[in-house]
């Protein structure tokens, strides 16, 4: 064999062995450097008031192997999937900047060999949405850059050991539709995983399985409050998947017995609040890209708008002159999603897979026996959202604006209900993140109203 072939079969021989040696774990009692790439759910770990999940891995790191150094690296950047990262990776002058927890220069954390690389990306990237997470081509172009990145994290920081975390649930409905594309993409990181001899991390069936046993006793308890990110009980559950998935049982056992049993063993038994009434929703209308609130040709009443103002029946209108009619569905919140089992709240993230500038409408029929004065609580609640909301009352507009600009998003309005039934009907415009409204009734105190029957289809005349 000719030298020079010679020492390229030698070289690939090489370039083989080291890829391989990524599958196993660095020795935990000794010194270790760990960096992680992610976005808020990252830079919660490792900058949350010492509860993150990069603070409970080195606690449970310390306590089983106390004479080891662990340097745990949290670079999470609010807002960021796998693109962004991407774009901070071949771009320099990026690099010099802090992201979510500061001190943490990504130039400065990614300029020293990691020991293992930790990824966990994609929850932004279906929560924009950044990708069509519901289309296959969307997907594959998704995995094609999640491939990328770690081929150029490889390059830059010649971790021994790679590991791709599962993406963690939006929203605690494993059914709604942003959890079946995650379902998908955690399918494409494990296959990735395989081909590039990486380690899976199983922080998404971690969550689930912990979840359950939670609701065993206390049955709205959740992980995340707003239905992303963990509070201090989802950060230890991420933090054992993170252990497990690393190799290190028994810092994954310490936490499970010194943190989450504890915290388990204190809930509350309670039970599960009534299902609130039904609404008739729809969405699939995309506007046109909006900034600062939708442009006034979106804004101006379309033939749904006027069928409603008109009192006629506006679940049969088309949104366009000549269209099909949207499809209508009855829906109810629950403790799964975003404002939990608020009576008003409407999360589209469990009816669609919202794509940013799409717009939907709710409807809500309400029996009153007599006329009576209300008070008509309007809020929303959601990260980073921007939403413009129509509220129309039997036909009459009672609020048209921003109500994320509105003070701690939330306002209200005096209605008046007229004896038998009223229509309560919203329009809902939303840009990107999570898409979620309440529109609520109560007295003028602010007490919970008697005596008004709900349904989610127009009575019969």
């Amino acid at each position: 064999m000719p030298l020079r072939s010679l020492l390229k079969a030698l070289l690939a021989l090489l370039s083989v062995g080291s890829f391989c040696l990524a599958a196993e774990p660095a020795a935990s009692n000794s010194s270790t450097r760990i960096v992680f790439i992610g976005d808020s759910i990252t830079g919660q770990g490792g900058g949350w008031r010492g509860a993150g999940y990069v603070f409970k891995m080195r606690e449970a790191l310390s306590a089983v192997y106390p004479e080891g150094t662990h340097d745990l690296v949290p670079l999470g950047g609010s807002g960021m999937g796998v693109d962004a990262w991407l774009s901070v990776l071949k771009d320099e002058a990026k690099q010099k900047q802090d992201l979510d927890v500061k001190g943490v220069q990504i130039d400065t954390a990614l300029s020293q060999p990691a020991d293992r690389l930790v990824v966990m990306l994609g929850m932004n990237d279906v929560l924009a949405p950044y990708v069509r997470g519901d289309t296959d081509d969307g997907l594959a172009k998704w995995e094609a850059k999640y491939r990328e990145l770690i081929g150029l994290l490889r390059t830059q920081l010649r971790p021994k050991f790679i590991a791709l975390a599962t993406i963690t649930p939006q929203t605690e409905d494993p059914e709604t539709p942003m959890n079946r594309v995650l379902a998908r993409m955690n399918q494409r990181i494990e296959a990735l995983a395989t081909e590039l001899k990486a380690s899976v991390l199983p922080t998404n069936a971690m969550y689930w399985k912990v979840l359950a046993q939670a609701r065993k006793t206390q049955a709205d308890f959740t992980l995340a409050r707003d239905r992303i990110h963990p509070q201090q009980t989802g950060h230890i559950v991420v933090a054992m998947a993170m252990l497990k998935g690393l190799g290190e049982e028994k810092a994954a056992a310490w936490l499970r017995e010194e943190r989450l049993a504890v915290a388990l063993a204190n809930l509350p038994t309670t039970a599960a609040p009534p299902a609130p009434p039904p609404w008739l929703v729809t969405s699939g209308l995309i506007l046109r890209p909006w900034q600062g609130q939708p442009v006034d040709a979106d804004l101006a009443p379309n033939p749904i708008d006027l069928a409603i103002e008109r009192g006629e029946d506006f679940t049969q209108t088309s949104a366009k002159e000549g269209g099909a009619p949207l499809k209508w569905r009855t829906f109810q919140s629950s403790i799964n999603l975003t404002d939990g089992a608020n009576p008003g709240s409407v999360d589209y993230a469990g009816i669609t897979y919202a794509l940013a500038f799409e717009a939907g409408y709710g409807a809500r029929w309400i029996h009153s026996a007599t006329a009576r004065r209300l008070k008509l609580d309007l809020k929303s609640s959601g990260v980073g959202s921007m939403i413009h909301l129509t509220v129309w009352l039997n036909g009459q507009r009672q609020y048209v604006g921003l109500i994320t600009k509105e003070p701690q998003r939330h306002t209200t309005r005096e209605i008046e209900l007229r004896p038998g039934w009223n229509v309560l009907v919203f329009k809902t415009c939303h840009r990107t993140w999570q898409w979620q409204q309440a529109l609520h009734l109560t007295e003028l105190d602010g007490s919970a109203p008697q005596g008004l029957d709900y349904r989610a289809s127009a009575p019969p005349k």
